[in-house]
């Protein structure tokens, strides 16, 4: 028995806030030329709506992706969720999403990594999954950014986007589909690089010292990307479609040039969606299946890099 992906689904804002219009909405001394040359983002959506929580975009992105698989809430085992922007500090978001859903007999709980985490979620559900504890997880990355950035920083409040993704994973003993392995890592020395301010302390705002955020996610994805790789006894040709978390267009190009791996095989949609942080991967995956780039038994490496500062890389056989 392995855990496959079964579908993914998204929720995205409508509304659309390209480079020039948010510098002008913020008053910010920044402009398209500026940011899409250093970041490779030209827009990302933004939710205007003050009663729209985070919990709510989940749901939305969870629901989609049990449709698409054409099960039914009450056979979902477990939700496991991860945000950094919170509608509070607990409970966990999992737990608002799993009532909303009316997914009754799930298990609910958070994992803590913001831009990181996809890869120990998708490795805890995976093993879960593999030793018979459930059939049905949702992974769900949910994130209303706007609302934790420091506008007046403005190197990083354009970064960032609001959206949501849900990949369900389920049993299943199709020969060459499922997990295939992974590779985890941590290093909390670094954990003021990137963090969220404590709320109460001061202004809740996001912090990032973004060249250093740079200089360790060049180096650490390729690396854990190689390691999750020996882990499942694979190597770098056998990559089908490398699918990254997506924070800057110069982080995705430097990694898939140390991994030596062509353009084609790399996918990018930061351009539309800035960073959405837990989001962001299952929203590319999303993308790359509409596009057609996925076929049945490809190789998908997913890596991702965070606060923690934490890492790591799942493999996935499509």
């Amino acid at each position: 028995m392995n855990a496959i992906i079964k579908s993914v689904g998204v929720y995205l804002p409508e509304f659309i806030a390209k480079n020039d219009e948010l510098a002008k909405e913020k008053g910010l001394d920044t402009n398209d030329e500026w940011i899409a040359s250093h970041t490779g983002i030209r827009e990302r959506r933004i939710i205007k709506d003050a009663n729209i929580l985070t919990a709510d975009i989940g749901y939305l992105a969870a629901k989609n992706a049990i449709e698409k698989a054409g099960i039914s809430p009450d056979e979902i085992d477990g939700i496991i969720a991860g945000t950094m922007s919170p509608d509070k500090q607990f409970p966990a978001l999992a737990c608002y999403i799993q009532a909303k859903l009316g997914s009754g007999k799930a298990f609910a709980f958070d994992i803590t990594a913001a831009c990181g985490f996809i890869p120990p979620a998708l490795n805890t559900a995976a093993l879960m999954i593999k030793s018979g504890q459930a059939k049905n997880i949702l992974v769900i990355g949910a994130e209303i950014c706007s609302r934790i950035m420091d506008w007046s920083d403005r190197n990083t409040c354009v970064l960032f986007g609001d959206g949501a993704g849900a990949i369900l994973l389920s049993a299943g003993e199709e020969n060459g589909r499922g997990f295939a392995g992974s590779a985890l890592a941590a290093n909390g020395n670094l954990a003021n690089i990137l963090y969220l301010n404590t709320l109460g302390a001061e202004a809740a705002f996001l912090r990032m010292e973004g060249t250093a955020v740079y200089k360790l996610a060049v180096s650490e994805l390729a690396t854990v990307t190689k390691k999750a790789l020996e882990n499942a006894n694979l190597s770098l040709n056998d990559i089908d479609l490398f699918v990254p978390h997506q924070a800057n267009i110069r982080i995705i190009q430097s990694v898939g040039k140390r991994l030596g791996l062509p353009d084609e095989k790399v996918m990018v949609n930061v351009d539309k969606y800035g960073n959405t942080s837990s989001a962001s991967i299952p929203i590319a995956l999303y993308e790359a299946e509409q596009q057609g780039r996925l076929k049945p038994g490809m190789l998908v490496a997913l890596p991702a890099i965070g606060g923690g500062m934490n890492w790591g890389c799942v493999l996935f056989r499509w």
